[in-house]
């Protein structure tokens, strides 16, 4: 026990200044230290992708489940696992600061309010030692309402149809094409205890949000992929109008290394503008995709920068996406 107290200590995925970690998953940075600990049998780093959570966890398995009983084999998990998006640069492309300028004008004719709740699509990939990957392919619609009451429904995607929407958005939101339902959840009027995250309206200005989102992300105030994984958190919960929109746009605008990748057709058949970020010594590269237009953040896709032959792994893997649907 003592060497592997010692292997945490060193790894410090927690420091002593990051406040309060409640119960929540890690963010990033601290994913990312633990699964760089180095093993005492094997005395070299690898990279291990681990579902997000234990309830992620659980729906990989009645996904898994659900597509053989269905007479899909299982194999179709594995054979799901996506190709990275291809980003095509070009004399077209707008730049970064330019998206962020359209964002502020977006957001000066029109300011609106953002909204509690999100619509997405997501991916990860889980890795046992010389074991194919599984995948994880779902939809996940949540949404609130003034009195406090709401509802999250999230809904496996059919692996042989990727990018196509399985939940349909409206009063009585309802899974359409193929989907199985992993889990619906309704909440009584009154104080939200189901996001605890982010409880606060988000405030105007890029240097508030940078605090606000640093309040729940620890980091995110000075570290680029802290800043990154806290906004990818926080529009998981929000849906942010022109404002954060614009906000967000300008806070990754000021990333040193967040570099123009080109044009992007997503995997929901959108048009962006993508950009890629590797954080120094991390294993992992960053692929941010924007809507020109007013600086929605579209996508962000996660791949692995190095071969990792015990996990079947190749540099530009995917190891996870999601993509938001507005």
């Amino acid at each position: 026990m003592t060497d592997e107290l010692d292997l945490l200590r060193e790894a410090n995925p927690v420091s002593a200044d990051t406040g309060p970690w409640r119960d929540r998953p890690l963010n990033a940075r601290a994913e990312l230290l633990l699964r760089q600990l180095p093993s005492r049998d094997r005395g070299r780093r690898t990279v291990r992708r681990v579902i997000w959570s234990l309830e992620a966890a659980a729906a990989a398995t009645v996904l898994a489940l659900a597509l053989t009983v269905s007479g899909t084999p299982s194999s179709a998990v594995a054979a799901s696992r996506p190709l990275p998006l291809v980003a095509h640069a070009s004399r077209a492309d707008v730049s970064l600061a330019e998206i962020d300028r359209r964002a502020r004008t977006a957001a000066e004719e029109s300011p609106g309010k953002s909204e509690r709740g999100s619509h997405l699509q997501s991916w990860a990939l889980s890795m046992k030692s010389g074991e194919d990957p599984v995948t994880l392919p779902r939809e996940s619609l949540t949404r609130w309402n003034a009195d406090g009451s709401g509802f999250t429904l999230e809904v496996a995607t059919d692996p042989r149809h990727p990018g196509r929407a399985v939940i349909e958005d409206g009063p009585r939101p309802r899974t359409v094409h193929e989907g199985e339902v992993l889990s619906e959840e309704r909440y009584p009027p009154g104080i939200n205890s189901a996001n605890q995250d982010y409880f606060e309206d988000p405030p105007a200005g890029a240097a508030a949000l940078r605090d606000y989102l640093a309040v729940w992300s620890p980091g995110a105030d000075r570290d680029p992929a802290e800043l990154i994984s806290a906004i990818e958190s926080f529009i998981t919960v929000w849906t942010p109008g022109p404002r954060q929109r614009a906000d967000i746009a300008t806070l990754l605008s000021r990333i040193e290394g967040l570099r123009p990748a080109g044009k992007v057709t997503d995997r929901l058949g959108r048009e962006g503008q993508a950009f890629r970020f590797t954080p120094r010594a991390s294993g992992l590269r960053y692929l941010i995709v924007l809507d020109p237009a007013d600086g929605t953040v579209l996508d962000v896709e996660e791949t692995i920068t190095r071969d990792d032959p015990e996990y079947r792994l190749k540099a530009g893997d995917v190891i996870s996406y999601k993509a938001w649907i507005y």
